[in-house]
């Protein structure tokens, strides 16, 4: 299967991040809520240049302009009463397949590693009728599942690679895809899946959020905006203890022109925001 060609749709099932990445509770509730948001980004960007189309199921208000700010090119549907993640899912297979796509792949919005060229082995490692399914890196859980000229059948979340497997799905050894693809493999459920995510390289969103020296994140801190420079007359913002931070060129989610005295939500490292928000 050419993962080129016009015949194939993704499908991506979006929680609210009020609630997305529960796992990922060790960190600030600020920072896994922005976590959860640019891995779903940078998972969305690399699907949207490997596939015809990219749909996302989820109900959260302005999504369709935020992910069109944040560089993915996708189209977004109401779950209009979806219950879980499979069951919109499930929806939005059908709307593709409405649609005239007869393949469509169903993956998980925490890959922050993906890579097109890798979404496009997996599709051409599938059969050309059926279900296949990609496990992920610990081998229980799945991160995508493809089906052509069937219905998508999903059954994530828990050991979903036995139950894909049992339903029927063709499970994507490294042998049938002819190499390994580690960054499609690579879902973050918790702060300790991140690191190997960071070591394959991930997307420009969550890289923002990374202390490139160090390849972790960087500190939160809710910092307000100043009218001072430091001595190569770079903006300065100060944290609540206290502590001058200045602020980078880039990486303000479309926050530019600051204004003095604007409270952000940010990541920082060795004196230098990363990356800020609203």
């Amino acid at each position: 299967m050419d993962a080129s060609v016009g015949d194939v749709a993704a499908v991506v099932a979006l929680k609210t991040v009020t609630y997305a990445k529960s796992r990922l509770g060790t960190l600030p509730d600020p920072l896994r809520r922005r976590l959860a948001w640019t891995m779903a980004v940078d998972t969305l960007v690399a699907l949207g240049e490997a596939v015809a189309t990219v749909l996302v199921v989820s109900d959260q208000p302005a999504l369709a302009s935020r992910l069109a700010r944040a560089g993915a090119r996708v189209q977004v549907v109401g779950d209009a009463g979806a219950v879980g993640l499979n069951d919109a899912l499930r929806r939005g297979a059908r709307l593709m397949n409405e649609a005239g796509y007869p393949t469509v792949l169903g993956c998980v919005g925490d890959l922050p590693a993906l890579r097109p060229a890798s979404v496009a082995t997996v599709l051409a490692a599938a059969p050309d009728g059926g279900r296949a399914f990609l496990a992920d890196a610990s081998g229980v859980g799945t991160t995508m599942l493809m089906a052509r000229g069937v219905p998508l059948d999903p059954h994530f979340s828990g050991r979903s690679a036995a139950a894909h497997a049992t339903s029927g799905a063709l499970a994507l050894s490294d042998d049938r895809l002819g190499h390994p693809v580690p960054d499609a493999r690579r879902d973050v459920d918790t702060e300790v899946d991140l690191g190997p995510a960071v070591d394959l390289g991930v997307g420009r969103a969550t890289s923002a959020l990374i202390d490139q020296e160090t390849g972790v994140l960087g500190a939160y801190a809710v910092i307000t905006t100043t009218s001072h420079q430091d001595d190569h007359g770079r903006p300065l913002a100060v944290t609540a203890g206290g502590h001058r931070l200045r602020l980078p060129s880039d990486s303000l989610d479309g926050l530019r022109p600051l204004r003095s005295g604007q409270r952000l939500h940010a990541v920082h490292a060795r004196g230098v925001v990363l990356s800020a928000w609203l």
